[in-house]
């Protein structure tokens, strides 16, 4: 049994299944977290800041199966948004497609996925990504830089048949977390701002491990070292 958190503008006693959007993170489902002040924060962030709720639930994982993205390697998660999400650029769609066909797992069969959030700002650093424009390593720390935090998706008909709501409670927006999420996005537009100039007008390699690079190279993520190798070599 674990507890969960969902931030919202209203009490949701009863998700539905299927009740979400397909081009989510992670596709149809119901977003929560573990950690209620990340779901107070999401709240008051992205919901009706006159009145931002956060939802308590119970989920019985017994049986449940539960896919970690986060072992998984950045280039899968990349390959789960950029399906999901899709792209905004012809030429990021294009690299998109192939990073996706390689790299995105078979989730199929599983209830849950555990893994990174990402939102409708951050899917510039994939895209930037997909342009070849930053590396692997770039997108994991600019992620985390923007401290969004990890999320629990629900997925399937049985985990949805599991979760039961305990109660909301009504949450403000604090100008810490405003200014924090406002400084957060500052400074990864400020990078990926720098990063296109050099590029263009420097000259600038992106090194490592590059769209272009996993593409034409089959990779494998080893767990272990946290990082990957070429399976080819």
């Amino acid at each position: 049994m674990i507890k969960l958190y969902h931030g919202s503008d209203h009490v949701l006693k009863y998700p539905q299944y299927m009740g979400g959007k397909d081009d989510n993170d992670y596709g149809n489902g119901f977003y929560t977290t573990e950690y209620p002040e990340r779901a107070e924060s999401w709240a008051a962030l992205n919901g009706n800041p006159k009145k931002s709720i956060v939802n308590m639930y119970e989920l019985n994982t017994d049986d449940l199966m539960i896919w970690d993205l986060n072992n998984c390697g950045v280039l899968a998660g990349i390959a789960e948004v950029a399906a999901n999400r899709g792209t905004t650029q012809e030429a990021a769609a294009i690299v998109g497609k192939r990073i996706v066909a390689r790299y995105r797992a078979d989730t199929a069969e599983y209830d849950l996925i555990q893994g990174y959030r990402a939102d409708d700002s951050y899917t510039q650093v994939i895209e930037a990504f997909l342009m070849n424009q930053i590396n692997v390593f770039e997108v994991e720390h600019l992620f985390y830089k923007g401290e969004l935090g990890n999320q629990i998706f629900i997925k399937s008909e049985k985990a949805f048949e599991r979760i039961r709501w305990t109660g909301a409670y009504e949450v403000e927006l604090r100008e810490e977390d405003k200014r924090a999420d406002l400084n957060a996005r500052r400074e990864v537009n400020r990078f990926l701002k720098g990063r296109m100039e050099a590029i263009l007008l420097d000259g600038f390699q992106v090194p490592g491990i590059t769209a272009r690079y996993a593409v034409q190279n089959e990779l494998v993520y080893q767990q272990e070292s946290g990082g990957y190798v070429n399976a080819g070599l």
